[in-house]
């Protein structure tokens, strides 16, 4: 019955440490311990254990902590996703340090985009930093635009069709489905997608291409910048030809590493 059971008291605290270093990350023992007001000598028992249970890794230069890939693994609960994050990692690393602006992969999450790597933490460049796990529109943004564009028909429609019944304002088309359809099209022929949103300092872009492999489109690989200090025309020549490499790359990477029960 609830509640006639005594909760564990140290696995809570597991769970809120892991769940504080997933929201922010990479980070030393100390902010853990103000973000969660523990005792910081237990707050660094704690991610000491997780490291030796291989839950998160720890900067030997730095001396601070990152969810490891088994964190993933169990937060997303498919194999696929996770062997692709797997791949994902060191392709968008190196990408992130050659472009330095922010480099995002992204999986499909019932009716919305799961971010699954960032190199967010990393970038000087990044105005607003998002960790792996938060999840962000289909229709708003343009790796959602591109995953729609890519997908099989059904999966487009019955992913519409969803959507058109939100209660969600952020998730709900404001264009007829008609219009949509042009759109995506468009973004189709193009092999990939753009968005801009406005800032209270700056002008805000995207611009996502398909993660393809095993003959369907796996997820989106995208780059933010700002309006203000790339034009354009200069994105499309600088970033796009990169960003459809290291999605060939991820590709082909989770398709000769996936294990044999991925699809």
């Amino acid at each position: 019955m609830a509640g006639s059971v005594n909760p564990i008291r140290s696995a809570v605290r597991v769970l809120q440490i892991l769940t504080a270093l997933n929201a922010g990350h990479p980070a030393g023992s100390a902010m853990i311990a103000r973000r969660l007001q523990m005792a910081p000598a237990t707050t660094y028992r704690f991610l000491e254990t997780l490291v030796e249970a291989g839950f998160v890794t720890k900067d030997p230069a730095t001396g601070h902590y990152s969810p490891s890939h088994l964190v993933r693994a169990l937060s997303c609960g498919f194999e696929d996703e996770h062997w692709l994050a797997h791949a994902a990692k060191p392709v968008i690393q190196s990408m992130g340090r050659e472009l330095v602006w922010p480099l995002a992969i992204a999986t499909l999450s019932g009716p919305a985009m799961l971010l699954r790597e960032s190199t967010d933490m990393q970038s000087p460049l990044a105005v607003n930093r998002f960790a792996p796990g938060r999840r962000i529109s289909l229709l708003g943004t343009a790796s959602g635009r591109v995953y729609l564009a890519f997908c099989g028909d059904d999966q487009r429609e019955t992913l519409l069709d969803v959507l058109s019944r939100s209660q969600d304002p952020g998730e709900m088309p404001t264009q007829d489905r008609a219009t949509i359809h042009r759109e995506l099209a468009e973004i189709r022929a193009a092999g990939y997608a753009t968005h801009q949103r406005a800032q209270r300092v700056t002008q805000q872009c995207a611009l996502a291409v398909p993660v393809l492999g095993n003959g369907r489109v796996l997820a989106s690989l995208s780059i933010r910048y700002a309006g203000s200090a790339v034009r354009r025309s200069i994105a499309l020549q600088r970033f796009l030809p990169r960003l459809e490499q290291a999605a060939m790359e991820i590709g082909r990477a989770f398709e000769a590493g996936a294990p044999s029960g991925a699809p």
